[in-house]
């Protein structure tokens, strides 16, 4: 027979246990979307943001705007007397190119490339995806110790207009943070993925203390086209003040990138990191 004080406390344990079994219940029913790695606590927020799969599917997938469509979608806004924290391209009357890093780090291909900037005492710039910064904090700081800029490239790599517009700031705060975290130092230079933004996109950008830098030449290395078709591509579209698209994780762009340095320093051209573009504007 149980004691008084037990007989007493049934009622409180039988509501307990149900709570529990109706809590199993609904976990079995709606699991939880894993949450991103993280080497530290200060991404927390990020959460908050990968709700809506379908969303975050769209947002994963890769999409390009072309340098023409960068360049009418500048002039539109030019034309309405919109004047972003943006750049498109530097100064025309200077014959400086930046070449800037898409998509890093990546253990097996930043460390080549560093090697190469190295060897043809290069300066660039890399945007960095958040997810994989936390992951290879080395390497950001390998890139900074080296004298390039590193940018925000938002902490999935989603595009930003295919995400819900509340979204926006999280994916671009989170990258922030890790940078920050890593570096002791706060990004200023931010690059959409893909290229493709709006006027929310920005706007959240400009508000978190970033300008937006796109490009004027993609050789659309991404897609291995070969290490001849990304050379032709960049040697034949580069002008001064030209802003140079290509990405860390490539192997075609580590193969041909010794000889696109070469040729393009024969050829007179200075590089500079963006840091070194804007300041000269």
């Amino acid at each position: 027979m149980l004691r008084p004080h037990l007989q007493a406390a049934l009622p409180v344990l039988a509501f307990v246990v149900l709570l529990a079994l109706a809590g199993c219940q609904r976990a079995a029913q709606h699991p939880a979307r894993p949450k991103p790695h993280r080497t530290h606590a200060r991404t927390t927020s990020l959460d908050v943001a990968t709700n809506g799969d379908q969303y975050w599917l769209q947002a994963k997938e890769e999409a390009y705007k072309s340098v023409p469509e960068l360049v009418a979608q500048d002039a539109t806004e030019l034309a309405k007397g919109i004047r972003f924290h943006k750049i498109i391209q530097g100064d025309t009357a200077k014959k400086d190119i930046a070449i800037t890093f898409d998509d890093g780090p990546h253990p097996d291909y930043t460390p080549k490339l560093l090697d190469i900037l190295k060897q043809y005492d290069v300066k660039a710039t890399f945007f960095l995806v958040g997810e994989k910064a936390e992951q290879a904090p080395d390497l950001v700081r390998a890139e900074i110790a080296a004298g390039h800029n590193v940018g925000n490239h938002t902490y999935h790599h989603v595009n930003l207009k295919k995400i819900p517009e509340g979204s926006v700031a999280t994916e671009i705060k989170a990258c922030d943070d890790v940078l920050r975290h890593i570096t002791g130092k706060r990004p200023h230079l931010f690059r959409p993925p893909g290229g493709d933004y709006n006027t929310k996109v920005v706007e959240v950008a400009e508000a978190l203390g970033y300008t937006t830098v796109l490009w004027t030449d993609d050789p659309g290395d991404y897609a291995s086209p070969g290490d001849k078709v990304i050379e032709t591509r960049v040697l034949d579209r580069v002008s001064n003040g030209g802003i140079v698209l290509i990405h860390d994780g490539i192997q075609q762009t580590i193969d041909v990138l010794p000889r696109m340095l070469q040729r393009l320093k024969a050829r007179g051209y200075r590089f500079v990191t963006m840091d070194q573009m804007m300041g000269s504007r």
